[in-house]
């Protein structure tokens, strides 16, 4: 019992090292992304953002469509390696795949510039050196999502976090010179240059741990690399359906409501998308990986599982009852007063991040697996019943019955995971689970009663509060559970004397 206590323990202490690694990497990430849209605002004005995102928005699907989903799926059957020849082999098929797979993304998005530039820009044709160039930036994104998907797999983790943030610093010193010199003539400049910094940067990592090696005419490595492609597709269908239903709702508020609308409704989707990358941005770097390795074993699995929720739920629950309490000052903070409408929207898109909270851990035992046709399942009701339900919210009570919608979907979607991973994987929550999802699920709908029932000094004092138990419950737990808290109380208590 001792020694499953530590490795419980340990679980514990790496879930939150990498919870909070990823999470600081992706605020750093966020403060400089938001910097350099002021500075590529100002250099190039709306018009030249609007011809910006045409081109990211094309080259985004070019490059999810030709990547196969590869850069997903490999993290599996990397992890699952062990053995140090199995793992190079591995990497080999990965490399040679992503190379493979990147040249044909840049000579397909090359050839079919002409109907890329009359789609993206309303018949205009004028664009096509544009995405001829921009081919580049295809072929780069492949490299790159092959390199990343081998540090995630050989659970090169801190290199990964550094390769975030350099490549984030990168493409800051990249736009704003380029951009204060050419003004709009440096888009298509600044999107490549940015393209090839990231993959040399993602490479230098990367090949420092793993020598560089492909076999492009291999028919062994070809064979062997379907599998991954096999178990790729159905994750990037399954990111297609989500695109496509995010794009589905989009025009039917403004078909039968107003511009503003939208605006509300997908800035409050953003704004409570930088909350969970706070926690949820290790699930897929750190935690995916690890459940790869055991996915064979249903009592590990189960373990690591229940582990990767509690701390989460832990985790995201008092943040989300903080950005709930200091929302009014968000909002006019980060947008302006005007946008203060959305407020209703943002509170239940807070609230639906509990439930993803819950869920997520739960919808990856699918892919670790290799069963992806069932994970695909999973997100198609999932996408059919946000669809219905925010589209129904808002057609009946606007913006704020929609921000319903959307935590309604959230927690059908924690009811249809948990079944189906009971039913065809035996999973089982925890008692811990269950408790601690009890408590801050309270905390939660209080916390809601207050904002609607009272006004002034007497929400804050009682939000406060509310807050803080929160916060008490989980830190509570933590230190017990977790060395990383004690260490650093005792760091603390020692800089006081």
């Amino acid at each position: 019992m001792k020694d499953e206590g530590r490795k419980n323990e340990s679980g514990y202490d790496r879930i939150i090292k990498y919870t909070g690694v990823f999470g600081g990497v992706q605020t750093l990430a966020n403060l400089i992304t938001v910097v350099k849209g002021k500075l590529v605002a100002h250099f190039i004005g709306p018009a030249g953002m609007g011809i910006a995102y045409a081109f990211n928005r094309t080259i985004d699907l070019v490059s999810k469509t030709t990547d196969l989903g590869i850069s997903f799926s490999a993290v599996k059957t990397i992890s699952e390696s062990t053995a140090e020849e199995a793992r190079r082999r591995q990497l080999l098929i990965v490399r040679s795949w992503s190379l493979w797979l990147g040249i044909i993304g840049t000579i397909a998005c090359f050839l079919l510039a002409p109907l890329f530039s009359r789609l993206s820009f309303d018949g205009d044709y004028s664009y096509t050196l544009s995405f001829q160039l921009l081919s580049l930036v295809v072929g780069c994104t492949s490299i790159t999502n092959g390199e990343r998907a081998i540090m995630k797999g050989t659970h090169l983790l801190r290199q990964l976090a550094a390769n975030q943030v350099w490549v984030v610093v990168a493409t800051l010193v990249v736009a704003a010179p380029v951009y204060m010199w050419l003004g709009m003539r440096g888009i298509v400049p600044v999107l490549v240059l940015t393209a090839i910094s990231t993959m040399a940067l993602t490479c230098w990592y990367s090949f420092r741990a793993w020598p560089y090696r492909v076999a492009l005419f291999s028919k062994s490595v070809f064979h062997e690399g379907g599998y991954i492609v096999r178990l790729g597709i159905n994750y990037t269908i399954a990111g297609f359906l989500g695109t496509g239903v995010l794009f589905f709702v989009s025009s039917y508020m403004m078909e039968h409501g107003t511009a503003e609308d939208v605006g509300f409704y997908s800035n409050a989707i953003v704004l409570s998308s930088y909350l969970s990358m706070l926690v949820l941005s290790a699930v897929e770097t750190d935690f995916f990986p690890r459940l790869s390795v055991v996915n064979k074993d249903r009592i590990e699995s189960n373990r690591l599982v229940n582990e990767q929720i509690e701390v989460l739920v832990l985790l995201i629950a008092p943040l989300i009852l903080a950005f709930l309490l200091f929302l009014p000052i968000i909002i006019p903070l980060l947008l302006k007063r005007s946008f203060m409408p959305m407020l209703e929207v943002t509170q239940w898109a807070a609230l639906a991040l509990f439930f993803t909270a819950l869920t997520r851990p739960m919808s990856f035992m699918s892919l670790s697996k290799g069963d992806s046709f069932t994970y695909l399942l999973q997100e198609l009701f999932y996408d059919l019943f946000m669809a219905a339900a925010v589209v129904l919210g808002y057609r009946y009570g606007g913006v704020s019955w929609a921000g319903i919608g959307l935590f309604a979907a959230a927690v059908f979607d924690w009811l249809l995971n948990y079944v189906i991973t009971s039913v065809r994987y035996g999973f089982r929550t925890s008692g811990k689970v269950r408790l601690f999802a009890g408590i801050h699920l309270l905390l939660l709908v209080a916390a809601m009663l207050i904002f609607r029932l009272t006004q002034g000094w007497v929400t804050w004092v009682a939000g406060t509060a509310v807050m803080l138990l929160s916060a008490a419950v989980s830190l509570r737990y933590l230190y017990k559970e977790t060395n990383i808290l004690q260490k650093l109380a005792a760091r603390l208590h020692l800089s006081d004397k």
